[in-house]
């Protein structure tokens, strides 16, 4: 009897050897592609082979923690679910490579993909907020142009920008009601989890027609505005004017005046309909502004 129990021992425990080096091999078989991922990071994003890689990486470590867990351990799991109109039984050693498996493909983050955060801010720099909840930034990757509103504190997020773009340059700028980028051809480098765009106000535009029934007036006029002085075209009486962001205000006097002529000054507001002026001469006898 003692000779069997000692044989059934020795075959025992060459069967856990046998399990533990299986589970050695393949670990370090995981460890080395693991290693070899990062030693070819940016190779392997040229050519968008990093989620392929990862999910290879996964099977080794998956047989590792099942040839462990069931062959030297001992331990042991069953799962029973439907799948495909049929019930779906797994045991032994496959319940904890599958586990592996499947937790590492939830719990990490796709590989293949990487955030980025663009911070919005106005000419004073990144704490210069200008924009909130209002606007969108555009990025063009490759043929595909992407959009996402900016949020609070002049933050939008780019949840999913393809690994193939990691490192590269891109076009990138904001759309908005009243503000531009400073630079909307600037290039911005992927190689960080943030980008800075700075932004300016939008110039306001002025247009309308100066009228006189002395054409006299319309000879020497001139427009004032926002502190920009403009000639009057005295051929046609109209006028274009456009004002810089940074004079740009919800509502602006415009001073328009001819020499003999009454000035006029009007409140107006950047982007409105066209304006309509009329000069008069002023009346003889009478003191000139």
């Amino acid at each position: 009897m003692r000779n069997g129990a000692q044989h059934v021992d020795t075959s025992a425990w060459k069967r856990v050897r046998l399990y533990a080096v299986i589970s050695l091999v393949a670990f370090l078989l995981g460890t080395l592609l693991l290693f070899f991922m990062v030693w070819k990071a940016e190779k392997l994003v040229a050519l968008g082979l990093t989620g392929r890689l990862y999910y290879v990486v996964l099977l080794p470590l998956g047989l590792s923690v099942a040839a462990f867990l069931f062959g030297v351990l001992q331990s042991y799991a069953t799962f029973t679910g439907k799948q495909l109109g049929g019930n779906l039984v797994l045991g032994g050693p496959i319940v904890g490579f599958v586990l592996v498996v499947i937790l590492g493909l939830v719990l990490v983050p796709d590989p293949s993909t990487f955030p980025v955060t663009v911070f919005v801010h106005g000419p004073g720099g990144p704490h210069d907020t200008v924009l909130q909840n209002a606007g969108e930034v555009l990025m063009d990757l490759g043929g595909d142009r992407q959009r996402t509103t900016i949020g609070e504190r002049g933050v939008a997020y780019f949840r999913a920008i393809p690994a193939s773009f990691r490192g590269q340059e891109v076009l990138a700028w904001v759309n908005s009601e009243k503000f531009e980028s400073a630079d909307a051809s600037k290039q911005y480098k992927l190689d960080r989890q943030a980008i800075y765009i700075a932004v300016r106000k939008k110039a306001g535009r002025l247009s309308g027609i100066v009228e006189s029934e002395d054409l006299k007036c319309l000879a020497g006029a001139q427009l004032r505005v926002a502190g920009l002085v403009v000639p009057l075209d005295p051929d046609s009486g109209r006028f274009e004017l456009s004002i810089p962001g940074d004079l740009l205000r919800d509502e602006l006097v415009l001073d328009v005046t001819g020499p003999g002529c009454t000035p006029q000054h009007i409140n107006v507001v950047p982007d409105s309909n066209e304006i309509r002026i009329t000069l008069h001469r002023v009346p003889a006898g009478s003191a000139k502004e």
